[in-house]
């Protein structure tokens, strides 16, 4: 395939998976931006990070992510708890409707992989599987372009996420300790 097309095939890739799959999260009618939805997700599953964990995950600064927590608290999504240990240290956490908003979004949206999925061949499939890891090696192929695109799933994190084989691959050790 010519890069022309590939960049083109590529690109429609993106737009299906993010117009068909995964949709944005909406709450109330609104949809949360995109670094919303990375302040959510990375809070949940690193369970009550300090401000300063969110702005190293999300790679933004601790200002930005005061200004996005701000917001988040406003939608009744997020809240901030002083540190027993050290009150000078804020960890956030989510709600219960922020936890639910992100619970019930990653289910409909794994719903609607399988029905992708579900009209693959096992052929197609296994082929699909094989190509995401090989452009992944082919992409990340230094530990800072890795730290860059980490979803850093904290307690989501399995051993079997290209991510962390191509970590173990780069450094002989795993992305997150198991």
């Amino acid at each position: 395939m010519e890069i022309e097309l590939l960049d083109l095939t590529i690109k429609l890739f993106a737009l299906a998976l993010q117009r068909v799959v995964y949709e944005p999260l909406v709450q109330n009618g609104e949809c949360l931006t995109q670094v919303q939805e990375n302040c959510l997700r990375f809070i949940y599953y690193h369970q009550t990070p300090m401000v300063k964990e969110v702005a190293e995950g999300l790679q933004i600064s601790n200002a930005a992510v005061t200004k996005l927590v701000d917001r988040l608290e406003k939608k009744g999504l997020v809240r901030r708890e002083f540190s027993r240990t050290d009150r000078r240290q804020i960890l956030l956490s989510l709600t219960p409707a922020g936890i639910r908003l992100l619970e019930d979004a990653r289910q409909q949206s794994l719903q609607r992989l399988q029905a992708v999925v579900a009209r693959l061949t096992p052929e197609s499939l296994a082929a699909l599987e094989q190509s995401l890891h090989d452009f992944l090696a082919a992409t990340l192929i230094d530990i800072e372009t890795l730290d860059q695109i980490c979803l850093h799933c904290g307690l989501a994190h399995l051993n079997e996420c290209p991510g962390n084989l191509i970590c173990r691959e780069l450094t002989g050790r795993d992305r997150v300790p198991s």
